[in-house]
């Protein structure tokens, strides 16, 4: 049951966290882990005050909630959550939309400057695009991926991932197929 209106309306329950932030928001097939991961070194170095989530984790999920460099530690991810579930009962958020949702809360706490938001699914339902100030988009490349939710070729899929494209925001790819590099334009 794939859609935005549980985690806007969950957000907004909340204040609308971290709506004010801009976000750079990365998506694609492959490589957004390196570009979100990229973006958090080069970001921190540059002494701008930084939040990331990150989709999957590799051993721990305070991995995908990363504030200037550090992940949020599991007892401060254990107690958003604990605090959030009522809103997440509410709203039946999944999952990956109960975590965007601790994430924008833990944020809003943290001063952050800039958000990277790395897609989970990606593409047009993806929790992430959920947040309204996103004037930079990254572009992994574009491949077959979740075709069950996002289309059965590759164009169906580009459509679907370039939806998280919004108007006046600057598109940056990486080398693209030629058929998804049409859509992308």
């Amino acid at each position: 049951d794939l859609g935005l209106e549980r985690i806007k309306s969950a957000l907004k329950a909340m204040g609308n966290p971290c709506e004010n932030i801009p976000a750079i928001h990365v998506a694609g097939t492959n490589g957004k882990g390196s570009i979100t991961n990229f973006l958090k070194n080069t970001l921190k170095v540059a002494g701008i005050s930084t939040g990331v989530t990150t989709s999957p984790h590799l051993t721990s999920w305070c991995e995908r909630i990363n504030s200037n460099g550090q992940n949020i530690t599991s007892q401060e991810l254990r107690q958003r959550l604990i605090d959030l579930k009522p809103l997440s009962e509410r709203f039946h958020l999944t999952p990956f939309e109960f975590l965007i949702s601790a994430a924008f809360n833990y944020f809003a706490t943290e001063r952050i400057e800039l958000l990277v938001l790395e897609v989970g699914l990606g593409g047009r339902l993806d929790a992430t695009t959920a947040h309204p100030y996103r004037p930079i988009i990254a572009m992994g490349a574009i491949g077959l991926d979740h075709c069950e939710y996002l289309g059965k070729n590759l164009q169906k899929i580009t459509k679907e991932k370039a939806a998280v494209i919004t108007p006046g925001s600057t598109v940056i790819s990486a080398p693209q197929q030629q058929d998804v590099a049409n859509v992308l334009e």
